[in-house]
């Protein structure tokens, strides 16, 4: 069913620029280690966000959502006591460029939603070098698929699952959320039940695989975009299309958040084709970064912040 635009809420003037920090004119840090020099030299420090987990949050881990022959996959979860009005589930997927990275680099992230009362669950997925795509979209959709079966179990609503997702992982996240029964990319489980949620917020990570921008970083060598689809674009160009949630928009969609490191502008098809179909979509920018430094301060908590005002204005409007 279409869904109605919601009127127009500017996440970026959320947050005014000054409080994440900006490049200065000229060379600018290449690494991260120079990123944190760069402005240790302006005076500010660039320190990765802790967060201790509440008591009244019970977090289990390596608990079994799906098994592909012998091979259990893992889900760990984080359940408030008390869980706040919203009773959604923030089901939280990592990065790495599809071939490194583990759930439990989301911990502080899911501590931060489920000390705020949020339902958060963390899943794994197989990355390139066990599985060639579409393994990482078919673990997400089971994984999405188990949470449903248990929100009603931890006093959440499975009406009201929430996606994120960070660099790779929102490419996962954006692919879920968009792909339907004709993109193929269900397995036999997740075919069985509803796999719609409340809303998705993609984290720099890839919305469309086959334009000419991601077509040029597939051709590279060692690319990760090779080995997650397991060749080069002109010998395999349907799995590109595929895996490119910018293709399957259809107006299913829920609400989504995208954001972006330093270019506003890297979401326009896949936005521009939510803005025809009627489905509600916004843009947050992190400036003065490299990558992943919404894992680090003073990126982490404007992130969080406009993440969880979005979330809750998916439902209140």
């Amino acid at each position: 069913m279409k869904r109605v635009l919601f009127a127009c809420i500017s996440l970026m003037c959320s947050f005014s620029n000054a409080e994440m920090p900006q490049f200065d004119k000229g060379p600018r840090p290449k690494n991260f280690q120079e990123l944190r020099s760069y402005y240790a030299d302006r005076g500010l420090s660039i320190t990765h966000k802790k967060i201790e987990l509440s008591q009244d949050v019970q977090q289990t881990n390596n608990l079994v959502y799906a098994r592909r022959k012998d091979r259990p996959l893992h889900i760990d979860t984080f359940v408030p006591k008390d869980v706040n009005s919203l009773k959604s589930v923030v089901i939280l997927v990592h990065g790495g460029g599809w071939k490194k990275g583990d759930r439990s680099k989301e911990h502080t992230k899911a501590a931060w939603f489920s000390n705020r009362g949020y339902i958060v669950v963390c899943p794994e997925y197989r990355l390139s070098g066990e599985a060639l795509f579409p393994a990482a979209i078919h673990d997400l959709k089971d994984a999405i698929c188990w949470t449903r079966e248990h929100a009603l179990e931890w006093d959440g609503e499975p009406d009201r699952m929430i996606l994120m997702g960070f660099s790779a992982g929102a490419h996962l996240v954006a692919l879920a959320a968009t792909a339907g029964p004709e993109a193929g990319l269900d397995t036999s489980e997740s075919r069985k039940q509803s796999k719609s949620v409340a809303a998705c917020i993609a984290v720099a990570g890839p919305s469309i695989t086959n334009d000419e921008r991601a077509l040029m970083n597939a051709r590279k060598p060692d690319s990760n975009y090779q080995l997650f689809f397991g060749g080069l674009p002109e010998t395999i160009p349907d799995i590109y299309e595929q895996a490119s949630p910018s293709h399957w928009v259809s107006g299913n969609e829920p609400p989504m958040l995208f954001i972006t490191e330093g270019n506003p502008d890297a979401h326009t098809a896949i936005r521009s084709r939510l803005d025809k179909m009627g489905i509600r979509n916004e843009g947050f920018n992190l400036t003065g970064g490299l990558h992943s430094e919404w894992n680090w301060e003073p990126w982490f908590t404007p992130t969080m912040e406009v993440t969880e005002r979005f979330i809750r204005s998916v439902f209140t409007h």
